[in-house]
């Protein structure tokens, strides 16, 4: 199994995108994510992109990815997303 960690270092909310997807996954400041793939590391499973809008991890093998908190609790799509228009 592949995983890479993404954590939000800044003082505001940012969204991590899970493509090809579209899922969103709303961090804190201070949290941090992991997303996990049945690949193998080898595949070089990832591409992550940081944007104006957050950050997007690729997931390039053709295997479904599902993110996770610190403690292994499964981040579903939408965690934490502000109400539109908010941030």
């Amino acid at each position: 199994m592949a995983r890479t960690s993404v954590s939000n270092e800044t003082s505001g909310v940012v969204c991590l995108w899970v493509e090809p997807w579209g899922t969103d996954h709303w961090m804190r400041p201070g949290e941090e994510f992991t997303v996990a793939t049945e690949a193998e590391p080898e595949q070089s499973p990832f591409n992550v992109v940081v944007h104006d809008q957050g950050i997007t991890v690729w997931v390039n093998a053709g295997h479904d990815a599902e993110v996770f908190d610190k403690n292994g609790g499964l981040v579903p799509c939408g965690h934490q997303r502000p109400a539109e228009g908010g941030s």
